[in-house]
């Protein structure tokens, strides 16, 4: 798997061709590589029998092409509560049926038009801004900054539809405020990836603001405005 293979908790690949949304645990079916197209700046999504998402006539999705296409490229449309959604080719969003096959058939996201998303293969992430890496201010202290010239190891762990828990050397959890992040926590603090490009991803709060990096390798939490969000490369 590469570095950036998400995994959708209730996707999976049923019947060999028909991509369905009905399962509650997570195995290799339920495990897609993301694949950037720079053109487009959109994404193939290939399964792990080497099969991309297919958008057939009808509307229906399948996991049946063997070589990249128009209508295997999604867009990835990342909603407010964690979420994200699929615009297919033909303009439509991906939505889940009552059987649980999925078409691109909506015009608009609602419920059944959401899926959530993990970066499986990275339990540990490293942090990088414009300015420098994410790492403590100082030895001492549990604030983070992100102009470091070397990094910081940070522990990803998985929560509930989405969610992560960053976790720092100390083993203690993530605090985010307007003034700044400090790892000094023992309850986590909810947050969601927003994967931007093939190494870059935003990171926002369960309350639906980003984190940013500000002046001087301030970095705080910031608003929930995607234009001000920073990417951050990993």
């Amino acid at each position: 798997c590469t570095p950036h293979c998400p995994r959708l908790t209730s996707g999976a690949l049923t019947a060999g061709v028909d991509v369905t949304a009905n399962q509650d645990e997570i195995s290799d079916h339920e495990t897609f590589q993301l694949e950037f197209d720079w053109s487009t700046k959109r994404w193939y999504i290939r399964t792990m029998q080497d099969k991309y998402w297919t958008l057939e006539t009808g509307g229906g999705i399948q996991a049946a092409g063997d070589k990249r296409s128009s209508n295997a490229l999604f867009d990835l449309a990342w909603q407010g509560d964690g979420s994200v959604a699929f615009r297919a080719n033909n303009g439509r969003y991906v939505i889940t049926k009552r059987s649980g096959h999925l078409y691109a058939t909506s015009d608009n996201i609602d419920d059944n038009c959401k899926y959530f998303f993990y970066l499986v293969n990275r339990p540990i992430l490293v942090l990088k801004s414009e300015q420098g890496f994410v790492g403590y201010k100082s030895a001492s202290s549990p604030k983070l900054e992100c102009n470091k010239a070397t990094y910081e190891t940070i522990q990803v762990e998985r929560g509930e539809k989405g969610i992560v828990y960053f976790k720092g050397q100390n083993n203690k959890y993530w605090h985010v405020d307007s003034e700044g992040v400090t790892a000094d926590s023992d309850t986590p603090e909810g947050f969601y990836l927003e994967l931007r490009e093939p190494t870059r991803l935003c990171i926002k709060t369960s309350s639906g603001n980003y984190l940013t990096a500000g002046k001087n390798g301030c970095f705080r939490l910031g608003d929930s405005s995607i234009e001000n969000a920073t990417q951050w490369e990993y």
